[in-house]
């Protein structure tokens, strides 16, 4: 019989593919908090909410508690996981927004991968942000 630990995903990949994985999306999320000072946040998680790598913006306070990033990051890797049976009909997912009062998050979603941003929610999210993002997410 045979147990698997979902919880550990390091168990899945050896060492080095995993650290290399956390480097590259590192520098991706670097660069997308560069592209404008309204993101607040930009962090990975891969298909079991697990967090791969993030960053927030200095001088922010985080919004969530490390528990609540948990359960935030394990209900939208969930989302992401039923939308993704829709894709044969609908197509893949491009990005999903959604607007709360305090900010906007957009997540760009692929193979098992989810980007998720946070930006303040006084700023507008025009296309040119959003393909900026989406572009630097799909170099490799």
């Amino acid at each position: 019989m045979w147990f698997i630990n979902l919880n550990n995903f390091t168990t899945y990949m050896n060492k080095g593919s995993w650290e290399k994985m956390i480097s590259t999306h590192r520098k991706k999320c670097e660069k997308i908090m560069l592209i404008s000072t309204n993101i607040r946040y930009v962090g990975v998680f891969n298909k079991y909410g697990r967090t791969i790598s993030g960053k927030i913006r200095s001088g922010i306070k985080p919004i969530f508690s490390s528990n609540e990033v948990r359960e935030e990051f394990f209900t939208i890797a969930s989302i992401m996981k039923l939308r993704e049976k829709s894709s044969k009909t609908l197509g893949e997912i491009e990005f999903m927004t959604i607007s709360h009062k305090k900010i906007n998050i957009l997540l760009f979603y692929k193979n098992g991968i989810t980007f998720y941003i946070t930006i303040n929610s006084k700023t507008a999210l025009p296309p040119v942000l959003i393909n900026k993002i989406k572009k630097l997410i799909t170099q490799k």
